[in-house]
């Protein structure tokens, strides 16, 4: 009986340790092969054969499905240009260039991976081919809960969220330099006191 016991408490061991150190690789590698472009993040094989098998494991895991190499390439982010995260509380304004793509959509996420949800009567994403655009092709939105002139997109709740800058069609998915490209700057202006 004793044996069986020990057995069973090494098994439970082995299970427990090996399930928490694969969750902890999967955490620490989450930026594996992730670039960086001011508060932007992408990973350029994500969606490729040629991703890392800890950035598979990852995808499958959530079950998010990716842009291949050609069809296009996402960029995150969880923080704004001044390195704070981002809040769905406070308003940011998002201003520059993005690189050439046939089309371009912008969103929020919450950590669970679902759209954050925008104000009533609001989507909850903004598209490049229905922004208002400055002179040099550039363009500026507000992200935020309180409505906005120009282009706004309306979030709402509390807590921290994820922008995603999705680029189709572009050279940019194809390219070993994302480090060099031109992205937004995001930059908080004010929050909710409460």
């Amino acid at each position: 009986m004793r044996f069986l016991f020990l057995l069973a408490l090494s098994i439970a061991i082995a299970l427990g340790l090996g399930g928490w150190s694969a969750e902890r690789a999967l955490e620490e590698a989450a930026d594996l092969g992730t670039e960086t472009v001011g508060p932007w993040l992408a990973n350029p094989t994500a969606g490729s054969l040629d991703a890392d098998p800890y950035s598979k494991a990852r995808l499958a895991r959530i079950g998010n499905l990716t842009l291949g190499i050609g069809e296009g390439i996402q960029f995150r982010a969880s923080r704004d240009s001044g390195g704070e995260p981002l809040r769905l509380d406070c308003t940011y304004r998002l201003a520059g260039q993005t690189p050439p793509a046939r089309v371009w959509t912008l969103a929020a996420f919450g950590w669970d991976g679902r759209v954050v949800q925008p104000g009533a009567g609001r989507p909850g994403w903004l598209v490049s081919r229905n922004i208002l655009r400055a002179e040099d092709n550039g363009f500026s939105a507000t992200v935020g809960p309180r409505a906005a002139s120009g282009n706004w997109l309306s979030v709402v709740g509390t807590g921290p969220f994820v922008l995603i800058l999705t680029l189709y069609d572009t050279p940019a998915s194809s390219s070993s330099g994302v480090g060099d490209l031109s992205l937004p700057d995001l930059v908080r202006q004010d929050c909710a006191r409460g």
